[in-house]
Formats: structure tokens, C-alpha cells, sequence
């Protein structure tokens, strides 16, 4: 970090700067405090001050919006301390910072489903996070077993036969485990 500044005082002092040679500076400088945050908050993890952890985590989203494990840990700690409109606030905020990656949909639809009950805007999450080029084939999975919860069995089935086909799936053979069990319910008129 000291040499970083001292580079900065140097680029900076010596000559005018580019806009671009200070904004690699202030890029590598912001790198190296985001850098410094995440390792002071591990102590912060085992020392149980989660209200400093999340407060970390809002200084390492300031400096890189598109971290989003930030946001996932900080709303996480936030519901966890019944902070429930700051938690869903924040994934708010993550998802509008980051539109195009599942992650933040996922959680908070995965937070929608569990912990507040809600699942018409859990579903809705979870239908966006597998929209998304990144999202990782087990995401389909968390929404078959949602509809299932809910009850609409013909659209959980419609998932695990996607899940079970797709050759890429890891999961594949619990794709047709879990295709098996919906298929009988729906059969069954259950």
C-alpha cells in the first residue's frame, strides 16, 4: 500500500499526469484498499462483529461495484441480524449495479423463498438469475424444487426435464431422481 502511494505522490508530483496515468493509479491504489478490506474481514468473521463486517463490505462496494460476493455476504449479515429492509435493499442495489450476472438474483430470491415466505417475488428472482449467461446449472435445480414448494408441479417438471437432459449438467442424475418424483405427483393429481 506505501508503495503505492509513493508511486502516486511520484507520478503525480513529478510531472502533469495523463488521465489515463492517474486513473491507473487511482485504479491500483482503490485495488489495493479493497484488497486490505478483504483481509481484515476474516478477523471481523471470527471475531463475531458482523455489523463491522457488513460496513466493510459497503466501503469494498463503493470502490468495485461488480464485486458482487460484497453484496451477498453483506445482505446475508443483514437478514441474519433482522435487518430485513437493508438486507433487500442492498441486493437491490447489487442487482442494479450488476444486471447481468445470476448471482444477486439467486440470492435474493433464494432470501425471498426462505426467510420471507414470499415466494411470487421469490420466483421471480430466481426466473432472472436463469435468464442469465452465467448461471450455473443448479440455480435450475433451486427453481424446480420452488415451484415444486408452491405447487405448480407442471412447471417444476418442465425444469427437471431441462436439468435431466442437458448433457452438461453435473447434476444430471438427481435431475432425474427428483423428475421422477414430480412426474408421479403430477400423475397422481397431487
Amino acid at each position: 500500500m506505501r508503495f503505492l502511494i509513493c508511486m502516486m505522490v511520484a507520478v503525480l508530483g513529478w510531472s502533469s499526469p495523463t488521465r489515463a496515468e492517474s486513473q491507473a493509479v487511482s485504479d491500483a491504489v482503490a485495488g489495493e484498499v479493497v484488497h486490505q478490506l478483504n483481509r481484515i474481514s476474516d478477523m471481523h468473521w471470527h471475531r463475531g462483529e458482523y455489523a463491522h463486517l457488513v460496513n466493510v463490505n459497503r466501503m469494498v462496494i463503493a470502490a468495485h461495484p461488480q464485486q458482487v460476493d460484497a453484496y451477498i455476504d453483506a445482505g446475508w449479515l443483514l437478514w441474519s441480524m433482522d435487518r430485513d429492509s437493508e438486507a433487500e435493499a442492498l441486493y437491490d442495489e447489487g442487482i442494479a449495479a450488476n444486471p447481468n450476472t445470476y448471482a444477486l438474483y439467486n440470492e435474493k430470491g433464494f432470501y425471498l423463498l426462505t426467510r420471507r415466505k414470499d415466494p411470487k417475488r421469490g420466483l421471480e428472482m430466481l426466473e432472472k438469475a436463469i435468464e442469465q449467461p452465467d448461471c450455473p446449472k443448479i440455480v435450475i435445480h433451486t427453481l424446480a424444487h420452488a415451484y415444486e414448494r408452491v405447487g405448480q408441479l407442471r412447471k417444476s417438471l418442465d425444469l427437471w426435464n431441462r436439468a435431466a437432459d442437458d448433457p452438461t449438467n453435473p447434476g444430471r442424475a438427481a435431475a432425474r431422481v427428483n423428475r421422477d418424483r414430480v412426474r408421479r405427483l403430477v400423475e397422481s393429481g397431487t
